[in-house]
């Protein structure tokens, strides 16, 4: 069930212990000829609960750390999995929070199975390109200023943009679209960064892990409340 890696495909996680006891049943491998069809290995219905942090941790709906390809987990390509969970069901999990991943084919049938985590296959490298599944997106908190006592952790792919995660914020704040904002990234204790390029990607525009991410919304006389400067 593996294939190459393309730009924006879409790949789903198995846990491994499922997909061991799967690959007994069907003799997927030589070795497991002998389980063919013994109810004994039958894997039971997808459950996927080991690969996220613990339900009453706060980030409970994220992948735990330092998950580990085919130690941990195994990639099976999306086209696969309607055919999987029609025969073996799957188990109540937790949905990686970003649906954006998902393509209009396979939408309605993850968020009616509630199947997850859905990961992209992104480009990576500035001369030489390669493509990566990204397991792991990048986590930032975002604010509504000047409330920065009530912050939001979402995550995001590199790849997605600086007018996406505004999109997002927009949702989550309550902003009308019609309403003038502005993004900021915020630096050490006091240092904000205007990120006015919408266009621009999260690994372009220098955004690292944790980092909490200010939207601002324009005063009505037009006046801005962080004033005109570009960092304060």
């Amino acid at each position: 069930m593996k294939k190459e890696l393309k730009k924006g495909d879409i790949w789903f996680l198995v846990a491994m212990k499922w997909w061991k006891q799967w690959k007994k049943y069907v003799g997927y491998d030589s070795r497991d000829m002998e389980g063919i069809g013994n109810p004994a290995y039958h894997p039971g219905p997808i459950d996927n609960s080991a690969l996220f942090k613990d339900p009453g941790h706060p980030d409970a709906c994220f992948l735990k750390e330092h998950l580990i390809d085919q130690l941990d987990y195994w990639l099976l390509p999306v086209e696969v999995s309607p055919t999987l969970v029609s025969w073996y069901g799957i188990k109540d999990c937790h949905v990686i929070p970003r649906e954006n991943f998902l393509v209009t084919t396979y939408q309605h049938f993850y968020l009616h199975f509630s199947l997850a985590p859905l990961i992209q296959v992104v480009e990576f490298g500035m001369f030489v390109k390669h493509c990566k599944v990204e397991v792991y997106l990048m986590e930032l908190k975002l604010y509504r200023h000047p409330n920065m006592d009530d912050g939001v952790t979402q995550q995001f792919s590199k790849h997605d943009t600086i007018g996406q995660i505004e999109e997002d914020m927009r949702i989550l704040f309550n902003i009308p679209k019609d309403r003038c904002v502005r993004l900021w990234s915020k630096y050490l204790s006091n240092k904000y960064e205007l990120l006015n390029k919408p266009e621009m990607t999260v690994q372009e525009a220098g955004l690292y892990q944790g980092q909490t991410i200010e939207i601002e919304e324009q005063n009505p006389d037009g006046s801005w409340p962080r004033g005109l400067l570009k960092t304060k």
